[in-house]
């Protein structure tokens, strides 16, 4: 009966959302239709406003067209749509900001023309020319920018961090430990983008590989079909390779199934569980904040996890979402990793993870605790990075000596 009401619940919360969303997604790509529909006229393209609609109207919703579809639409079809409508969602972004900034410029020019009486600046800024070199500008800026974001997306940077805890361990040292986070395999980050990844992550000697959640994006059934497990099974550092879920893995509802994928590559998922590695260092995997959300339960209290733990020797642990840090500064952590801000993906949804996180992306310390968070490997939504690199962070963890 309680777990009817609260999936009852959570179907309101998901209807709910998803309603006040596409009305917000609506308006906006209403403000991008009037805007491209006055520069096809201004270009004076024989263009009739109901052909218009219908493949503006293609094009705004291919995304969302994609994901009701995923199960019922032929391959191909799906394919297009997913990546249209991907490209489409960077390319709205920046359609949006370049038509506010020329509202704002008509807004200026307007009262320029009410107080001093100059119409001039006001009527040229309203002419057939100004919309035709503003619209072609603002398109070639776009597809400058999608360009620009799809080859970064694709060239992830080496992070590289030199910490020292001062507690004995037995393990290497120092310990190399290689963290990704945020991948996101799936239909538009597939096995040659993999297959890419771990090359580099052989390349760098890893002693310990830690994947820091939504390694998947939300479909398994591109991981399934091309065969991206066998592609995870190549990486065997001598200390393995642990992973730990986060938000995506639960709002596509394959966890459970993903988590059997993972281990038949030789990847142990850790759900609010700690592990002794080399017989003195502590990793503790924290299930995922949204698993409340999208699945019911609420993760067990670091406090808990930390129960039994021998805090003499260097302890460990991965969250994927970096929210209240100083949890694990308590809790005596000595090193948290995490990923999820994607730190921002798109310029300039860094201001945004900025006020969100306390820590949004790259290294600080708490007391005795260091954080890093990534900024991840793949992409969600649009297949870009714009002022956000991907990267691969290197850790050379060193401990102290037995004098």
């Amino acid at each position: 009966m309680e777990g009817g009401k609260q999936e009852k619940n959570m179907r309101s919360s998901f209807v709910l959302f998803f309603s006040i969303f596409l009305i917000v997604y609506t308006l906006l790509q209403v403000f991008i239709g009037i805007h491209g529909w006055k520069i096809l006229k201004a270009f004076q393209i024989p263009l009739s406003p109901v052909v218009y609609g219908g493949i503006f109207g293609l094009l705004a919703y291919s995304y969302i067209l994609s994901r009701v579809g995923n199960h019922t639409l032929p391959e191909p079809i799906y394919r297009a749509l997913h990546t249209v409508g991907a490209y489409w969602l960077g390319a709205m972004l920046y359609f949006f900001l370049l038509f506010l900034l020329f509202d704002g410029m008509y807004l200026f020019s307007y009262l320029l023309s009410q107080v001093f009486d100059y119409q001039r600046f006001h009527e040229l800024l309203r002419s057939d020319l100004s919309r035709r070199i503003l619209g072609g500008t603002s398109i070639l800026i776009v597809l400058g920018l999608l360009t620009a974001g799809t080859i970064q997306a694709r060239s992830p940077k080496i992070s590289r961090y030199a910490l020292t805890i001062p507690k004995p361990s037995a393990s290497k040292n120092p310990l190399r430990i290689v963290f990704v986070s945020d991948i996101h395999l799936g239909t538009l980050i597939g096995n040659s983008r993999l297959e890419d990844l771990v090359q580099r992550i052989e390349s760098l000697k890893a002693d310990l590989v830690l994947l820091g959640g939504d390694v998947l994006d939300e479909d398994l059934g591109p991981f399934v079909e091309q065969n991206m497990t066998e592609t995870l099974s190549r990486l065997r550092p001598p200390l393995g390779v642990y992973a730990i879920p986060g938000n995506h893995e639960y709002i596509g509802r394959h966890l459970k199934e993903f988590s059997q994928y993972l281990q038949m590559a030789g990847v142990k998922i850790l759900i609010d569980e700690k592990v002794r590695l080399d017989g003195s260092l502590t990793l503790i995997g924290r299930d995922d904040r949204s698993a409340e959300r999208f699945d019911g339960h609420k993760r067990k209290p670091l406090t808990q996890l930390m129960a039994d733990v021998d805090r003499n020797a260097p302890i460990l642990l991965l969250d994927h979402q970096p929210f209240e840090l100083e949890e694990a500064e308590q809790a005596g952590i000595d090193l948290q990793l995490s990923g999820h801000t994607h730190r921002g993906q798109l310029w300039p949804n860094q201001w945004i993870t900025r006020k969100v996180y306390e820590l949004d992306y790259g290294y600080k310390r708490k007391g005795n605790t260091h954080i890093i968070v990534s900024s991840g490997y793949g992409t969600w939504g649009p297949p870009l990075r714009i002022g956000s690199p991907p990267e691969i962070v290197v850790v050379d963890l060193s401990f102290q000596t037995n004098q």
